[in-house]
């Protein structure tokens, strides 16, 4: 049974319209939605813009915030997506994230 992620796309560009309104789009809750944007992008076999909202969160995160485990989270995020679609692009996050450690 194929899921259908269209709604929760929907609610998920809502969420974000609204925090970014409130000038609140440098915050750990746009974050969070950005991410599930970009997974749920992902699950609708919308690849380029998933690709797109977890390289945003990827670049945002160190704006956001210092904490190691989240900038290497949302890098991690961003690898495992290249690792599903683009080996070459996967490699070159991998080196990226070694030189950032």
């Amino acid at each position: 049974m194929e899921k259908n992620y269209d709604e929760s796309e929907y609610y998920l560009k809502e969420g974000l319209k609204a925090i970014k309104g409130a000038g609140e789009e440098k915050s750990l809750g746009y974050q969070f939605l950005l991410k599930r944007l970009a997974y749920v992008s992902f699950q609708n076999k919308k690849y380029s813009e998933s690709e797109k909202y977890f390289r945003i969160a990827a670049n945002m995160i160190p704006i956001i915030t210092q904490d190691p485990s989240l900038i290497f989270n949302s890098q991690k995020n961003l690898l495992t997506f290249y690792t599903h679609t683009n080996l070459d692009k996967a490699q070159e996050q991998v080196n990226k994230i070694r030189k950032d450690i």
